[in-house]
């Protein structure tokens, strides 16, 4: 369940105006989802439910965000089974450092994940990751790679410039194989309009929809599937989760945007 820690070539250039008003109308949030099963692809689980918090906290030079996502899987033999897994970034708002530690336990035990690390872009768009758990790993990235808010950045303002698809490559820190390729299909635009969060009825949106795949496979089957509605805030609704066996769609239950701490 790793990838699903909110996520094919470089990425389409965007318009410098865009890019720099999406960046500028991030904002830091609490916001917790509920998850429920909508689809079953196969006769080995018969249920599934979990729950995901995310944070983000506005630090003025960058962002630190923690993800806690709980997931529990009803077999067909009517056991149960439960993966927790956590996730926490820091990503310098210059786009040049980011430092990530990603853990993974199954049924209350020890934890079987645990990667942490961090990338940094060269002057060229290029990067390296160097961990720190599994010691003495590094790999290269390839010019254009986006770290995790570079990338809705870059889909949101695809969805501003009614773009059809972006194709970046991402590094997020929870893969451990290095950057991974990603595909965005940028669904449909919404101008603002009245929602049940108030703090979202100033905030156009967009209906987006990724793939993400093994950058050196040649399989055309995505490794994880997502799509959400994205407030060009930084705030996701509608999540749905596709694990290929079964998917799962995740309600926004509570959301807190926080006033930003940073001088104007």
């Amino acid at each position: 369940m790793k990838t699903a820690l909110l996520l094919l070539a470089l990425l389409t250039p965007l318009p410098a105006a865009a890019a720099a008003a999406a960046a500028s109308a991030l904002t830091g949030q609490h916001a917790l989802y509920n998850f429920t099963l909508t689809k079953l692809r196969t006769h080995d689980i018969t249920g599934a439910t979990g729950q995901m918090s995310f944070d983000v906290v506005d630090g003025c030079t960058g962002w630190a965000t923690t993800q806690h996502m709980t997931l529990i899987i009803r077999n067909v033999d009517g056991s149960l089974s439960k993966t927790v897994s956590d996730y926490m970034t820091w990503e310098t708002k210059d786009g040049k450092t980011l430092n990530f530690t990603t853990t993974e336990s199954d049924n209350d035990g020890p934890v079987q994940i645990d990667d942490a690390g961090s990338a940094t872009h060269k002057p060229d768009s290029s990067g390296v990751v160097s961990y720190t758990t599994p010691a003495n790993t590094q790999y290269s990235l390839p010019a254009g790679t986006l770290f995790p808010m570079q990338h809705t950045e870059a889909l949101l303002a695809a969805g501003d410039n009614a773009q059809g698809f972006i194709a970046p490559l991402l590094f997020d820190g929870t893969d451990s194989n290095g950057a991974q390729a990603t595909y965005v299909a940028v669904l449909k635009h919404y101008e603002a309009g009245k929602t049940q969060w108030p703090a979202l009825n100033s905030i156009p949106s967009t209906d987006v929809d990724i793939a993400f795949f093994a950058r050196k496979s040649d399989d055309e089957t995505p490794n994880f599937r997502t799509s959400m509605r994205y407030f060009e805030n930084g705030v996701a609704a509608n999540l749905v989760l596709d694990f290929g066996d079964f998917v799962m769609t995740g309600k926004l239950d509570r959301l807190t945007i926080p006033p930003s701490p940073c001088p104007k």
